[in-house]
């Protein structure tokens, strides 16, 4: 490992913390990305979009998804720095409540962040869509499909 190893992994670290805690303030939140940003979504169910390209698309993407749910205690966090000093996995879990329907959650999710040039370039969320369909829409996929993400673009 070199200095510059550990410069870099501390400007992930700052990208990954300043992500958490710049969401609301979606000017400063935005400018975290680089241009060619990818937010990812693997687990995304059939028929949703699984990635959000650039700027725009991701910013929009996260003000519509905003307010939809309220955290009821403190979320619990851990980073895990890889070897590679531009990658960061990050272990999250948020006790929630759902604003539409007031129920409450528990949400899991393993966050791996990707930084170039100081910039938040790929970012893969893993989380079981099953909770948040159950919360926000008693099971109802087609519902929870409505109100969130976009409709999966035809190959």
């Amino acid at each position: 490992m070199t200095a510059s190893d550990d410069d870099t992994r501390a400007k992930t670290l700052q990208v990954a913390t300043a992500y958490m805690t710049l969401m609301g303030d979606w000017d400063a939140w935005t400018e975290l990305w680089a241009d060619d940003g990818v937010l990812e979504f693997p687990y995304a169910p059939k028929g949703r979009q699984k990635a959000y390209s650039g700027k725009p698309e991701i910013r929009d993407y996260m003000i519509a998804a905003s307010g939809k749910m309220a955290m009821v205690a403190p979320p619990r966090m851990r980073m895990h720095p890889a070897l590679d000093p531009t990658v960061l996995s990050v272990e999250l879990t948020i006790d929630g409540k759902a604003t539409a329907t007031g129920k409450l959650f528990t949400q899991s999710y393993v966050m791996v962040f990707e930084v170039k040039d100081g910039k938040l370039w790929r970012l893969r969320e893993y989380w079981n869509p099953l909770v948040s369909i159950a919360a926000f829409a008693d099971g109802d996929t087609q519902v929870w499909a409505s109100k969130f993400g976009k409709p999966e673009v035809a190959a």
